[in-house]
């Protein structure tokens, strides 16, 4: 009698392979999720007062950032002092923390714990020095940039070299989102600092939508010329005296003109004659009264096409609108992805104990035998 003895590789490799297909499956359900870029955008700070004394503690009262932390870099900020091989040294002192990446802020200070030189540990030496707000965050990671600004100091004074003060224009309209078209919006733009003299000018991309004077920080302009469509809202900021305060741009406020809420649009209707008729009721009616009676030559099959759709997919393009029914609505198209990864999962890993259950049972009943066959 000829026994077949299988080898043991061929069950091993399909109960590994049965495994692997199962881990597969798992891994393909749990895509990583992409990660959003931080913005690396700074700019610049005006320090209060705009010039001081070296040896004061603190050496300036506050400070104001032109914008706000890089994205993702707000839980921290601080004011340092870049020395001349580099090395920016912090300053402490600030009362703020934390929200720093929300927009434009302050840090103020009431003591740094001595004079500039003592908090640096090297003498300040005449001529112009960094000063620099860099901020952090959670994890104590550095922003890819930082916001800077220049002092020059000669004996124990110091002055901002340059005298500009940043500032920061935003952007709203009313009424908010949208408007219909012809309707009336009104564009107000807010400058910070309040104290900047200065216009404000509206734009709808690259096409000017008006001027203003700022007012208290303010400026409002109120157009109807928006057409119907998309549009890309800003305002800038242009100071009167450039050496008093910096030029800035708001943000782009994304805007949707719809079309005019008049009379509804005349609508063409088959009266059966094969020449349409202009009919305007005032009342859109989406359904079909069945009143009209077509003496078209069309074929039945164009004449129906489409047939009736809905979420189950019974609707197609062509013939008696039974075909293409099996990709509408919420057809049979749902399982794709990481959808099909669970019952994958699930499949392969009944495969395997299947195969192992085959095996075990096949060996205690004779039916598989590894090895050589023993004689009894």
């Amino acid at each position: 009698m000829i026994v077949i003895a299988p080898r043991r590789v061929p069950a091993a490799l399909f109960a590994l392979a049965a495994l692997l297909l199962a881990a597969a499956a798992a891994l393909f359900g749990a895509a990583p999720a992409a990660h959003a870029g931080s913005d690396a955008g700074a700019g610049t700070f005006a320090p209060t007062p705009a010039n001081g004394d070296l040896t004061a503690d603190p050496f300036l009262a506050s400070l104001r950032t032109s914008a706000a932390c890089p994205a993702g870099f707000g839980a921290s900020a601080a004011l340092q002092f870049v020395l001349p091989d580099g090395t920016a040294v912090t300053i402490p002192g600030a009362r703020e923390s934390g929200g720093f990446d929300t927009g434009p802020f302050t840090l103020t200070y009431d003591a740094i714990g001595g004079t500039l030189a003592d908090v640096i540990g090297a003498p300040v030496g005449d001529g112009d020095h960094e000063l620099r707000v860099t901020c952090w965050n959670g994890t104590g990671d550095a922003a890819p940039a930082a916001f800077s600004t220049t002092i020059t100091s000669t004996g124990d004074t110091w002055t901002v070299k340059s005298q500009a003060v940043p500032t920061a224009t935003t952007l709203t309209a009313s009424p908010a989102g949208t408007a219909a078209a012809g309707a009336e919006v009104s564009l107000t733009a807010t400058v910070d600092p309040a104290a900047a003299v200065g216009k404000l000018a509206f734009f709808d991309g690259a096409t000017a939508l008006g001027e203003a004077d700022v007012v208290s920080g303010q400026a409002v302009v109120k157009t109807s010329a928006l057409v119907a469509g998309a549009h890309d809202l800003t305002a800038r900021f242009t100071p009167t005296d450039p050496a008093a305060f910096v030029a800035s741009s708001s943000a782009v406020v994304a805007y949707a003109i719809t079309g005019a809420t008049g009379s509804p649009s005349p609508s063409a209707t088959d009266t059966g004659t094969g020449s349409p008729t202009p009919s305007d009721t005032g009342i859109p009616s989406p359904t079909d009264t069945g009143s009209t009676t077509t003496t078209s030559t069309e074929t039945t099959s164009d004449a129906t096409s489409g047939g009736t759709s809905g979420d189950g997919g019974s609707g197609g393009s062509g013939g008696s609108g039974s075909s293409g029914g099996s990709t509408g609505g919420n057809g049979s198209l749902a399982h794709t992805g990481a959808g099909a990864a669970l019952p994958l999962g699930f499949a392969a890993a009944a495969l395997a104990v299947a195969g192992a259950l085959f095996v075990r049972h096949a060996r205690r009943s004779g039916l598989l035998t590894f090895g050589a066959p023993r004689h009894r």
